[in-house]
């Protein structure tokens, strides 16, 4: 036997070992590590307007200026923080909650403020994340054009 067909059939057999080749039961398709798929409740994330969500914003834009693009702004109020969307866990795995509101910088300008709420993106999939971003401030274009990359479809 060459050394091909036995790397192979060592190779299956961890595979098979580890379940990966087996038949998938049926529903396997909407699956998660670390909770249950089927849930029987909707998520209780945090609202939009939480002073937890509002905080976390704001450090995370400060700590990004000062650490890329030392300008010195600082995000000095967000105002109007509502909910635009919300999707529950069906179809995806990833409960969203859309929100939009209003940022006023240290600068004295104002922006357009779009960001999400997900659950299960806190440290290590616990808890819920946030992403966030500033029309016409988004100088990297990472949800361009216009922040439209984190509102809903």
């Amino acid at each position: 036997m060459s050394r091909l067909a036995v790397t192979m059939m060592c190779l299956l057999s961890g595979l098979a070992a580890m379940g990966l080749l087996a038949p998938k039961p049926a529903g396997a398709d909407n699956f998660t590590f670390f909770s249950n798929a089927h849930r029987s409740a909707p998520w209780t994330g945090p609202a939009c307007d939480e002073d937890a969500v509002l905080r976390r914003i704001t450090a995370h834009f400060d700590q990004a200026e000062a650490r890329y693009w030392h300008t010195g702004v600082r995000m000095a109020q967000i105002t109007q923080p509502r909910e635009t969307a919300f999707r529950d866990w069906d179809p995806k795995i990833i409960a969203t909650r859309y929100c939009s509101g209003t940022a006023y910088l240290s600068d004295g300008s104002r922006y357009g403020l779009v960001y999400w709420l997900r659950s299960e993106q806190g440290f290590a999939g616990v808890g819920w994340g946030v992403q966030f971003c500033l029309v016409g401030r988004d100088r990297d274009y990472s949800y361009a054009p216009h922040c439209r990359n984190l509102r809903p479809l």
